[in-house]
């Protein structure tokens, strides 16, 4: 009755630490909207300052571009963008470096950033850059932007009105955002008709917008993306960077490489084993091999040669989890592997019990930690878990091959050593 009850307790354990991957895997829903035929505006959220991010949007930059679109608006003042745009029909970069000189201490003033513009202006000269946010930097950028429409004649122009009210707003926000935490009503609000101004001065172009994740969630109806989306309809998109990038090197479930996970596994399963047929095979184990079923022989052979082959050859069987700005990003299904590995480890002192037993047949086809047969179920298990997680089905599929031969001829010789 004892036996049984831990038997019980293992696979609840077991089971529930699976439903809990599979189940919070498919609960994790991300509320990233991939663009589609349909869409005229693309927004991407970033972390701002983040480096493993401009390579990515230049590259989704480089695709637009070469689609036909022109238009990119940024997280930026009106003014900013204005310069910047000035700045791409130049040699010099005395204005961009004005402008990094003027953001020196914000998440975006880095080296990083700066290389992104200048690959834009070699790559993608055409650029036009459109800048929706609050007059940041009012007194410096935006006072100088203003002396050179002034120097230029250009006081009664909408660009002069256009900077005039990007300054404005910034002072209303700074006086409004007590908390310094750059997020606030008054902020959205004017980042959405700035939007949308910008949106008609461009014309019925495909756009695409840069702006931080905080502010490009389509499901939050109060900041922007979500009011954007209620102006405009379903040809919005919004996709966050950190999304992109989790999966940027993450290896399909069949694509072939080396996989660490499965020499791990293998030489697990193998070392005990080794040593098992050298020195520690348990007394009467060869006469109870003569009666093996040679079906349960054949599953168990095609089985060891299937899994032990499929383990080194899926790199998707790694746990795969990458530290992002944002934070760790994984998917839950790791759950899986993480029980896999605990059982591996349950099946390695399994066989350090055995080894200091007296090694008959009634010890090694005891159960362990409430796992019947344990020498065969703990491994057996793991491979199948591994291509669960993988969700691979050639290992899974290997993993059912293996325990029915396997597990088979060990419920024999526990019978055996039974009587």
């Amino acid at each position: 009755m004892k036996g049984t009850l831990k038997t019980i307790i293992a696979f609840a354990l077991l089971g529930g630490t699976v439903a809990a991957g599979l189940v919070l895997s498919a609960l994790d829903k991300s509320p990233d909207v991939y663009p589609g035929e349909d869409t005229k505006i693309r927004l991407y959220g970033e972390a701002h300052g983040s480096s493993s991010y401009y390579g990515i949007e230049l590259s989704l930059w480089e695709e637009r571009y070469c689609a036909g679109c022109r238009s990119l608006f940024l997280e930026l003042p009106y003014y900013t963008a204005e310069f910047l745009n000035l700045w791409m029909q130049e040699d010099s970069d005395g204005i961009i470096d004005r402008i990094f000189t003027d953001i020196r201490g914000t998440q975006s003033g880095n080296g990083h950033y700066y290389e992104f513009f200048h690959k834009i202006k070699e790559r993608c000269p055409e650029t036009v850059f459109y800048g929706t946010d609050v007059g940041h930097q009012n007194d410096s950028t935006g006072a100088r932007y203003l002396d050179y429409l002034s120097a230029n004649g250009m006081r009664d122009s909408e660009r002069w009105q256009l900077a005039q009210e990007c300054i404005r707003q910034g002072k209303e926000f700074y006086a409004s955002d007590q908390s310094q935490s750059g997020m606030s009503p008054v902020r959205e609000s004017y980042m959405v008709s700035n939007f949308i101004g910008a949106r008609s001065r461009c014309g019925d172009d495909d756009i695409m917008g840069i702006y931080g994740s905080y502010h490009t969630s389509l499901d939050k109806p109060d900041l922007m993306a979500g009011r954007l989306r209620a102006h405009y309809g379903d040809v919005i998109s919004s996709v966050r960077l950190s999304s992109l990038a989790y999966g940027a090197d993450k290896p399909g479930p069949y694509r072939p490489g080396f996989c660490v996970t499965g020499l791990v596994f293998l030489l697990m399963l193998l070392v005990p084993n080794i040593y098992w047929g050298t020195k520690a095979k348990p007394e009467g184990y060869e006469e109870a091999a003569k009666n093996e079923n040679k079906i349960l022989l054949l599953l168990e052979r095609a089985g060891e040669s299937l899994v032990s082959c499929s383990m080194l050859v899926f790199p998707a069987l790694n746990p795969y989890l990458r530290i992002l700005p944002e934070g760790l990003f994984f998917d839950w299904r790791i759950l899986l592997c993480a029980a896999a590995l605990v059982l591996m480890m349950l099946y390695e002192c399994y066989w350090l019990r055995y080894f200091r037993s007296e090694r008959t047949l009634k010890d090694q086809y005891r159960s362990f930690a409430g796992f019947p047969l344990a020498g065969a179920t703990l491994p057996v298990i793991a491979a199948f878990l591994l291509g669960l997680y993988a969700m691979n089905l050639i290992v899974t599929c290997s993993a059912v091959i293996l325990g029915i031969g396997h597990i088979g001829i060990h419920l024999m010789h526990s019978r055996e050593a039974e009587r």
